[in-house]
């Protein structure tokens, strides 16, 4: 079964769990991958992701997974075997990955070898930002600590508050790495393999980051969405960092001396960086239990962006032939995203799934407003560009 399971394409794995409710014609199952492909974000204005239906259609059929009946495919028995398989095993594999218990092991393991590699070339190539960087993720070891025994001992809010504390101590040594930089300064040695550890351990964070911000908004863990902005500084320091150690190298290549200030410089960025997320983490934590929680991420702009291009690809396709008003529109809007979502988004809880059409004027206000759209006599329709 689970040769035959990995040999499959990926949507049509999703297909099987379509399946497994209803037999389908071959015209339901274009609709189906078209509507998945929508709601990920891979549908285009040129038509979505193409794909050889036929040809894996027919693959499931002689692997024994689907079979044909009135003009209509249903899952045979090891085809229902292996939907009836993911449909376990999703929901298990989501919940322990995402869960708390989880993101902190991993926090914490990321943060021991960052801090050893970032302290440790830090030291060898001189280098005030790496040394900046990696006292900012000594900190951060202590807090990832501090917030798996707050899982653990339920002392959540205590936890962020002390995670917060410990981003001001981490400001302090920054601070105190850009005087030294300053008051001596010189090359950064070693320049190549300290830019290579900063761009490393960046690129870790960044991966490390995402994690943890959708671990944190799917379990409305506070003190995990903070660490999740602190590995999002984390990133955008080691960019800081690399650009630091170029222009050190450039300062002893060209012989401008006031370029060695750039290190410096850069790790003057990192402490500014970590202070404004003190602030709004603070502003956060004393806002009272009722109040929703907004925490900035460049995540959350992220997902707002794919979800605005979900919806303009879908209205690309709606107005294409005629301006429809806000009701005609809701109306398809609440039939195509919200009475059905595909399972292989319902099983993880991921995914673009509107609960209602509210999405859609929200949305629609939007794409007016930055001219993706226009709005006449109560009717949407595309721009000249668009056509």
């Amino acid at each position: 079964m689970h040769e035959v399971l990995h040999s499959l394409p990926g949507y049509f794995k999703a297909l099987t769990l379509e399946l497994l409710e209803r037999p389908m014609s071959r015209k339901d199952i274009q609709e189906t991958v078209y509507h998945l492909e929508m709601r990920m974000g891979h549908h285009h204005k040129k038509g979505f992701k193409k794909i050889d239906l036929d040809r894996d259609i027919g693959y499931a059929i002689k692997q024994g997974v689907l079979d044909k009946k009135y003009e209509k495919y249903f899952l045979t028995s090891r085809g229902r075997e292996i939907a009836e398989h993911m449909q376990q095993v999703i929901p298990f594999f989501v919940e322990n990955i995402f869960s708390a218990r989880m993101v902190s092991a991993v926090t914490i393991a990321a943060h021991v070898l960052l801090s050893i590699l970032k302290l440790t070339f830090g030291f060898i190539s001189g280098s005030a930002g790496l040394i900046a960087d990696g006292i900012d993720n000594t900190a951060d070891t202590i807090s990832s600590v501090l917030v798996w025994l707050g899982i653990k001992y339920d002392r959540g809010k205590l936890t962020s508050e002390f995670i917060v504390l410990m981003m001001f101590v981490s400001v302090g040594g920054i601070a105190v790495a850009c005087y030294n930089k300053i008051t001596h300064l010189g090359p950064v040695e070693q320049g190549l393999s300290a830019f290579i550890i900063s761009a490393l351990c960046g690129l870790i964070m960044l991966v490390l980051s995402a994690y943890q911000y959708m671990t944190g908004t799917k379990i409305s863990n506070f003190a995990i969405l903070c660490q999740s902005v602190d590995s999002r500084n984390h990133f955008l320091t080691s960019v800081l960092v690399c650009i630091g150690i170029v222009l050190s190298s450039l300062a002893q290549i060209l012989r401008v001396s006031w370029l060695y200030y750039a290190d410096a410089v850069a790790s003057a960025i990192i402490g500014c960086l970590i202070l404004i997320s003190v602030v709004e983490l603070s502003r956060e934590l004393m806002k009272h239990g009722d109040e929703p929680t907004y925490v900035s991420h460049f995540m959350r702009k992220a997902q707002e962006k794919m979800r605005i291009n979900i919806i303009l690809n879908w209205l690309l396709v709606q107005l294409k032939d005629t301006p429809l008003t806000l009701e005609q529109l809701e109306e398809r809007f609440t039939m195509q995203f919200c009475d059905h979502t595909p399972r292989i988004l319902v099983l993880p809880g991921m995914g673009y799934r509107p609960d209602s059409c509210e999405d859609l004027a929200r949305y629609l206000d939007k794409l007016v407003k930055s001219k993706k759209l226009v709005l006449s006599e109560g009717k949407y329709i595309l721009p000249e560009s668009s056509h």
